[in-house]
C-alpha cells in the first residue's frame, strides 16, 4: 500500500469507527480491494480506484447523524465537501480529484432506479462495480440483514408490493430489498471482470432467497405442491416427502427455462432446457393438466433435488427482465 493510500485509509478508519456494520471499514476495505483488481484488469489506475473506494461512502456518515427512525437517504455527491476535505488533508494529487469525485457520484446510480450509467471514466466504472459486488453474494446477504435490523425492517412481508423503480431508503422488508435491488445489480455491471464475478454472487442470492421462501411458505401454505409468485418470478415445486433417510442430490445451476401457464395463470409445465452433464438431457415437469394458455421463457437460477436421478423438488427464480 502506498503512502497516500495509507493516509486515506487511516483517516477513513477514524471517521467510520462508529459506522453501521453494513457500511463500516470492512466494507470499504473490500470495495477498495475489488476496485483495485478491476481497475488493473481494465487498464485504469488501481491507486486512484482504491482511494476513490475508500471515500465513496461518506454520505453514510452524514446519514448516521440522524436517529435511525429519522434516517433520510443522502446522495453520494452530496457529501462532496467531506470527500474533498479527506483528499486535500491526505495530500491526494489534484489530478486524481476529478475521477475520484466521478466515482463517488456513480456509486449511487442504478439503471433500475432510472439513472444514466453510461460512463467513460474507467476508475468510476471499477469503483461502481466493486461497490455493487460487495452488496451481492454471502456478504451482501449479511449486510442486508444487518442494515435491515438497524432500521427495524421485518424479514419478509409477502403481502406488500415490490417497487418497480428502486428508491434508496427503507423498504417493506429485508427480502424485498434483495429482490428490489441486490439481484438486479448483476445487470448493472459496467466492466467485464465484474460481470463474471457477479454471476456467481447472483446465483447465491437467488439460492438463498429460494431457501428462505421455501421455509417461509411451507409454514404458510402447508400441503401446496406448486407455488408461483409472479412478482418475484419464483417457482417452487415439491413432491410428497418419502422416507427421511432417502438420499437426495442437490444440483444448483443457471440455465434456460420455459414455463407454460394455464388459463387461470397457474404453472402447468416447466422445462429446463439446458442442464448440467449430471442430468444428461433437459428436464420436463408436468405440474397440472390445465389447458395451456401462454408461455414465458428466460434464464433461471435453479436448484433441483434428485432422488435416484428423478426430480423430486425444484426451486427457481427467473431473472428480472
Amino acid at each position: 500500500m502506498n503512502a497516500i493510500l495509507e493516509k486515506v485509509r487511516a483517516r477513513v478508519a477514524v471517521d467510520f469507527a462508529t459506522a453501521d456494520p453494513a457500511h463500516d471499514l470492512g466494507h470499504v476495505d473490500r470495495v477498495a480491494a475489488l476496485a483495485g483488481e478491476i481497475a488493473a484488469r481494465t487498464g485504469a489506475d488501481p491507486r486512484i480506484a482504491q482511494v476513490a473506494a475508500y471515500v465513496h461512502d461518506y454520505h453514510r456518515v452524514e446519514e448516521a447523524r440522524h436517529d435511525r427512525h429519522d434516517r433520510r437517504p443522502i446522495r453520494p455527491e452530496d457529501a462532496r465537501a467531506a470527500v474533498l476535505e479527506v483528499l486535500e488533508g491526505c495530500g491526494v494529487p489534484q489530478e486524481w480529484h476529478p475521477p475520484i469525485l466521478r466515482a463517488v457520484e456513480l456509486t449511487g446510480r442504478y439503471r433500475f432506479a432510472e439513472d444514466d450509467l453510461d460512463d467513460g471514466c474507467p476508475v468510476a466504472a471499477a469503483v461502481h462495480d466493486a461497490d455493487n459486488l460487495d452488496a451481492m453474494g454471502a456478504i451482501g446477504i449479511g449486510r442486508a440483514f444487518a442494515y435491515g435490523g438497524l432500521l427495524g425492517e421485518p424479514l419478509w412481508d409477502p403481502g406488500t408490493a415490490l417497487k418497480e423503480v428502486y428508491q434508496e431508503g427503507e423498504t417493506s422488508s429485508v427480502l424485498a430489498h434483495l429482490y428490489e435491488k441486490l439481484v438486479r445489480l448483476e445487470q448493472d455491471m459496467l466492466t467485464e471482470p465484474a460481470r463474471r464475478m457477479a454471476a456467481d454472487r447472483a446465483l447465491l442470492l437467488h439460492r438463498f432467497a429460494a431457501g428462505f421462501r421455501s421455509e417461509w411458505d411451507r409454514a404458510q401454505a402447508a400441503g401446496s405442491r406448486v407455488r408461483w409468485d409472479p412478482r418475484t418470478r419464483f417457482l417452487s415445486v415439491e413432491e410428497p416427502r418419502g422416507e427421511a433417510d432417502e438420499p437426495l442430490v442437490r444440483v444448483g445451476f443457471r440455465g434456460q427455462v420455459s414455463l407454460t401457464f394455464d388459463e387461470q395463470g397457474q404453472p402447468a409445465e416447466v422445462r429446463l432446457l439446458d442442464v448440467p452433464d449430471l442430468l444428461a438431457t433437459g428436464v420436463r415437469i408436468v405440474l397440472s393438466q390445465g389447458r395451456p394458455h401462454h408461455r414465458i421463457e428466460g434464464v433461471g437460477d435453479i436448484e433441483l433435488q434428485l432422488r435416484e436421478n428423478r426430480p423430486v423438488a425444484l426451486q427457481l427464480h427467473l431473472r428480472s427482465r
